[in-house]
């Protein structure tokens, strides 16, 4: 048997759910004493139980975030989604996920899906952040998170990626490495790159690009071509390398071991992002530690805020860059 709703409830009293809802909300001064005394008796009849959305209808206050991610398959995406649930549910807040799975036609398709599905607000992983949808979205529900847009027009929650990249290279260069390299996605101007990327060429005064290595997730010839050139012509100088996330670090050295070198031997080696894989591995994998959690945790106590104002204020709030700090985890790996 269906479950009763609340548009079954009015139809079976002849009232609007508008009624019903104030009824369950205890609002009964424009409701006559036959009216309420009927609702009761219907109710009790059909054992009829308020769900959520009723209870959305009756206060007119939505309790339910809608969330959009880059890719599930990521391990930084599924902890800043525990951060999200656990923030969301101490709040009494519900979440409606959605994976974009890289595909911004997709994104697009979950971000408008969410928007009608009466949501509180939204939580955004952004593919692109310098899309079209993100100029029809409002700072007063959306928080983006982990991407920044050029321009800032949405409170978005990010690491010190600059800073902390920065920071971990002169302590890398500072340990006697002569030449360091990045490793890395293609850029394509993707902040966390791009500011990763401008944080390692600040602290080695790089002005050019030559020590940018370039990793293709399906091809990993050009790599391997080039990282035999560099170990083959080192001669005496100390070599290192950082890669801009976890993914970037398993390509980088496994294509060094095929080559027959091994860190800390041969080569140096640091990573932004701190898996449990890396505290196993003898050496153990020097790294930037992003609270992930955290980052979660923060978006969504941004966006409540934002809608807690949003009651008594109509003014858009002026959108902030929000960082949470990293933690440098020295190891054995250079």
């Amino acid at each position: 048997m269906a479950k009763i709703t609340i548009t079954d409830i009015a139809q079976l009293v002849g009232v609007s759910t508008a009624t019903i809802s104030n009824y369950l909300n205890g609002n009964f001064s424009r409701m006559s004493e036959k009216t309420r005394t009927r609702i009761a008796e219907i109710i009790q009849n059909t054992n009829y139980q308020p769900s959520n959305a009723a209870h959305q209808l009756a206060t007119n206050e939505a309790r339910t975030i809608g969330v959009s991610v880059v890719d599930i398959t990521n391990p930084f995406t599924s902890t800043v989604l525990s951060g999200i649930y656990h923030a969301c549910g101490q709040a009494g807040y519900s979440v409606i996920f959605t994976n974009a799975a890289n595909d911004s036609s997709a994104e697009i398709d979950n971000i408008n899906k969410l928007r009608q599905q009466d949501t509180a607000g939204l939580i955004i992983d952004p593919i692109d952040p310098e899309s079209p949808i993100f100029k029809v979205l409002s700072n007063t529900n959306v928080v983006l998170l982990d991407r920044q847009a050029k321009a800032t027009q949405i409170d978005t929650i990010v690491t010190d990626n600059f800073a902390s990249v920065k920071s971990f290279i002169q302590d890398m260069r500072a340990s006697g490495y002569d030449e360091l390299y990045f490793a890395s996605w293609p850029i394509h101007n993707i902040s966390t790159r791009r500011l990763r990327y401008q944080g390692f060429k600040t602290a080695m005064q790089y002005t050019d690009d030559e020590h940018l290595l370039l990793v293709e997730e399906e091809d990993d010839s050009g790599l391997k071509k080039r990282l035999a050139e560099i170990m083959q012509t080192r001669n005496e100088k100390r070599i290192g390398f950082f890669s801009m996330n976890a993914k970037v670090l398993i390509h980088l050295i496994a294509v060094l071991q095929q080559l027959g070198c091994n860190y800390p031997e041969d080569f140096g080696i640091g990573t932004y992002e701190d898996l449990e894989w890396m505290k196993i591995f003898r050496p153990g994998i020097s790294c930037i530690s992003q609270n992930s959690l955290k980052l979660g945790e923060t978006a969504v106590e941004v966006l409540l805020r934002k809608l807690k104002q949003q009651r008594t204020d109509t003014n858009i709030p002026q959108a902030r860059i929000i960082e949470v700090p990293t933690t440098f985890v020295k190891r054995n790996s250079y």
